[in-house]
């Protein structure tokens, strides 16, 4: 069965080289949550700009493009800390870009 991503989802992926990093990172250690820092350290930017391309930060990042908003990645809370976790559309979505970009590829 083939998985239909939404454009939007796609627009905003296209968009956020940022966005893309962290959702390849969440991939990687699926189905594992990780928290904001780690992710930022592994993805080599700062803290608030990660924060952003999560769930948005008032006007620098839109809220409605963000990965929680999107459902690409939902945020755990335990204890009182955040943690995020790609979710089971986040995952199709990631396998299909792997596929789009390697169909793509063929003719570049």
């Amino acid at each position: 069965m083939v998985a239909v991503i939404d454009p939007h989802v796609l627009r905003s992926l296209h968009r956020s080289e940022l966005r893309r990093r962290i959702l390849l990172y969440l991939y990687e250690i699926y189905p594992s949550a990780t928290y904001l820092s780690e992710i930022a350290r592994v993805v080599g930017s700062d803290p608030s700009n990660v924060r952003g391309a999560l769930v948005g930060l008032g006007n620098r990042y839109n809220g409605e493009s963000s990965l929680v908003y999107l459902g690409l990645v939902e945020e755990v809370v335990n204890n009182g800390f955040k943690y995020y976790r790609l979710t089971e559309y986040g995952k199709k979505v990631v396998e299909m870009l792997k596929d789009y970009q390697s169909y793509y590829r063929k003719f570049m």
